[in-house]
């Protein structure tokens, strides 16, 4: 049987600004520079003008037996040291799976974004058969996955775990009514993405939250089934007094079309695997002449993300 076709979504690629994230960084006090002039050495003038040829009577002549100043390294003025370059740390680690992040030496700080993940969006309810011809209901889509950008206070050599959230699973499909006039089943509703977290020895760190499942589109009766509710966005949590939490988009319901939220904005771009968007619902069944044609299943959600930089 025919299927409606599942809502596609549309987004707007996003540009990879790890510029910014250095910029951020610089202006948290993580790194400190100096410019290239303040390191020069201007030596010592003489009492002549300083910028005419040497000649005997110069006092910024070379150095010899008779002069005043004698040769460097026997008590008299020191010579300068040659200035040694900035030795900053900075840095950047992504994480599209669980994993582990050690701060490098000298590192006290750093910044972090993560994502939980995007919410599965429901099935697509069934089609009734027969004299009834009602088409499946469409299933929402699921939320988005919650975000959450903060500084948090580290230690050297210490490891901190890294638990990326999965997506949330995808809702089954309706089944068709059977033949005779039997109404079409509901469709299953989606799963909820995990959260993501970064954990100390002194417990969690932060968190994002999974977006929750779009809810399944009705069986088909006399008339097209029940739409499917859009799921909700996560939301984020930090240990800091510099954060910034944002909440992921809800799903459109069946009836808006059954589209998946979209993932937060970030100063990265999300990895295709890792979008932490919600899935979209899946499409209701075709009411049938003889049988009632089952609905879509649902999309999957997006799986979580975390990337740390200093």
């Amino acid at each position: 049987m025919n299927q409606k076709p599942v809502s596609q979504r549309s987004r707007a690629p996003r540009r990879v600004l790890l510029a910014s994230a250095l910029t951020a960084v610089a202006l948290s006090g993580q790194l400190l520079t100096m410019a290239p002039g303040a390191l020069a050495y201007d030596g010592p003038h003489g009492v002549g003008d300083s910028d005419r040829p040497h000649g005997a009577g110069d006092s910024d002549r070379p150095h010899g037996s008779g002069d005043s100043d004698g040769p460097y390294g026997e008590g008299d003025r020191p010579k300068p040291k040659e200035p040694k370059a900035p030795t900053d740390i900075h840095g950047l680690r992504d994480f599209t799976a669980d994993g582990f992040f050690t701060p490098p030496e000298g590192v006290t700080s750093v910044h972090v974004q993560a994502w939980g993940g995007g919410g599965g969006g429901g099935g697509g309810g069934g089609g009734a058969s027969a004299e009834l011809t009602g088409n499946g209901g469409q299933g929402g889509g699921g939320g988005a996955g919650g975000f959450t950008w903060c500084v948090i206070k580290v230690k050297p050599g210490q490891s901190y775990t890294v638990d990326v959230g999965a997506g949330g699973g995808a809702g089954a499909v309706g089944p068709g009514g059977a033949a005779g006039g039997n109404n079409g089943q509901p469709g299953g509703t989606g799963g909820t993405g995990s959260p993501t977290t970064l954990t100390s020895a002194g417990g969690i760190q932060l968190s994002a939250t999974g977006g929750t499942g779009g809810g399944g589109g009705g069986g088909g009766t006399a008339t097209t089934g029940t739409p499917g509710t859009g799921g909700a966005g996560g939301n984020g949590t930090c240990n800091s007094l510099d954060v910034t939490n944002r909440s992921g988009a809800s799903g459109q319901s069946g009836a808006q079309g059954g589209v998946g939220g979209a993932a937060v904005d970030g100063i990265v771009q999300l990895p295709a695997t890792n979008t932490s968007a919600g899935g979209n619902g899946g499409g209701g069944g075709v009411g049938g002449t003889t049988v009632g044609g089952p609905g879509s299943p649902g999309g999957l959600g997006g799986n979580g993300y975390l990337v740390v930089f200093w």
